[in-house]
């Protein structure tokens, strides 16, 4: 998963970095933020790509963002 693609999801989730850190269970939205900058991108691990896919078809955990 790219970079673009990560930040595509995540804006169609309607989510914020802050709100995808937390359902990540991530400390820190520079996290995410990592995953989805423009110039030296951090690579998003594979569990993560697949969580974000799920994600994208409609997977929704208990604790996901109203």
């Amino acid at each position: 998963m790219t970079n673009i693609e990560f930040r595509a999801i995540r804006q169609r989730l309607g989510l914020t970095q802050a709100q995808l850190s937390h359902v990540l269970q991530y400390s820190a939205a520079l996290t995410v933020s990592t995953y989805e900058r423009d110039k030296n991108p951090r690579p998003i691990p594979t569990h993560v790509a697949m969580l974000m896919t799920a994600y994208d078809e409609g997977y929704r955990p208990k604790d996901w963002p109203k």
